[in-house]
């Protein structure tokens, strides 16, 4: 490190004063933020943060950790907590497939949190005559609590990095760590998309059968299965826009023709021609397909992105340290908190492979595999009061 530089630069003991301002924002009680310190250092000097080094004699393709611990002035030790975080943070965010399936994010304060829940039924318009009331149909609004929690975990530098390696290089390695911390991430989005955020299971994913049970049977993989569930939730209003599942069933799904056929000239490669539909419902041209361990094995599970998840963050990514004398080794402790909430049930649908579909009316039983009473549709959609005779309506 050049300490000439550091000692002439215009933010000499300023360093600390710009990573508590961070910390006081990221750990703000009403509004927790989640700024990075490059964010911060261009808000305060309007420098981009590799300007803001080469002003004060870093350069992190050279310097290592030792550089920076065994300045004499402290006051520049306080860079590398917020390296390591601008690191970890970087990986955190880029590889996991979370900021995908999840709809929204809320800066939240509190581990308790309290969201909306509204039940609607009978909502259907009904005919009204002149000078007639209006009637009333169901809309019931509540409230579902439910708690975040704080992740976090801690990884160890040895001395021998800490003296050897430069900044830059040791980064590519922690942001593999922050990918591993994403995953964490993605498993805790994955439970809450099959079992939602409610103890007793209220918003857990329906679970439907298919038509032929056991796929790991070629001839016994139906995709009318797939497409039953994408119009039951197109009807609802849903864009089932993303599937997900295991590796196994991923490529049992990817080998089906309907999704390998290509279409040259207007003609399948069967010779047999493509009829022109306007198809008028909201299936997904192309689904967005994520493999997940997480997901059970022999079922994929669809869902529409745009509505299904919330993801409450009440504290951002922290990263503290400290030393090991006993073992010669710097420790870095990151963590944060947050949760996911099901925004509304019907917006993920787990199809079971192994399952037998139950036609008929919606959710006859909770174990016969058909699509539950909330995803059911009045196709009544208006009451012909006196129109028409009982047995023509429908």
């Amino acid at each position: 490190m050049d300490l000439k530089k550091f000692r002439e630069s215009d933010f000499h003991n300023k360093i600390e004063g710009f990573v508590n301002h961070a910390n006081a924002l990221r750990l703000d009680a009403e509004r927790p933020t989640d700024i990075t310190f490059a964010e911060m250092i261009e808000d305060q000097t309007k420098l981009s943060v590799d300007d803001f080094y080469d002003n004060i004699g870093v350069d992190p393709a050279f310097d290592t950790i030792q550089n920076i611990f065994t300045t004499v002035d402290k006051d520049v030790r306080w860079l590398v907590p917020e390296i390591i975080r601008d690191s970890l943070r970087l990986g955190y965010k880029s590889a996991p497939i979370w900021p995908t399936i999840t709809a929204m994010e809320e800066q939240v304060a509190g581990l308790q949190q309290i969201l909306p829940h509204i039940n609607m039924s009978s909502a259907v318009p009904r005919r009204v005559g002149e000078g007639e009331t209006i009637p009333l149909g169901d809309l019931s609004y509540g409230s579902k609590n439910f708690r975040i929690y704080k992740y976090g975990r801690g990884i160890k530098i040895t001395d021998e990095v800490i003296r050897y390696v430069s900044l830059n290089v040791l980064s590519i390695y922690l942001q593999d760590f922050g990918v591993r911390m994403g995953q964490g991430v993605d498993n805790m989005a994955i439970w809450t998309l099959l079992n939602g955020e409610q103890a007793d299971g209220s918003e857990a994913a329906p679970i439907v059968g298919v038509s032929t049970p056991n796929w790991s049977v070629k001839a016994n993989r139906d995709f009318r299965s797939i497409l039953r569930i994408w119009l039951r939730m197109s009807k609802l209003g849903r864009r089932p826009a993303v599937m997900l599942s295991d590796e196994e069933l991923a490529m049992d799904i990817w080998e089906m023709p309907e999704f390998n056929r290509r279409t040259v000239g207007g003609n399948n490669p069967d010779g047999a021609q493509e009829y022109g539909l306007n198809k008028n419902v909201m299936l997904p041209t192309s689904a967005n397909y994520f493999v997940h361990g997480g997901i059970p094995a022999a079922q994929v599970v669809i869902m529409d992105p745009s509505a299904c998840l919330m993801k409450l963050n009440s504290v951002p990514l922290m990263v503290e340290s400290e030393r090991i004398v006993s073992n010669q080794t710097q420790a870095f402790y990151a963590s944060f908190t947050t949760g996911f909430a099901k925004m509304f049930t019907e917006t993920a649908v787990a199809l079971d492979t192994g399952e037998q579909f139950a036609a008929g009316n919606a959710g006859d039983s909770s174990t016969n595999f058909g699509f539950p009473p909330e995803m059911g549709y009045d196709t009544s959609w208006v009451d012909m009061d006196g129109e028409l005779p009982d047995n023509q309506r429908t």
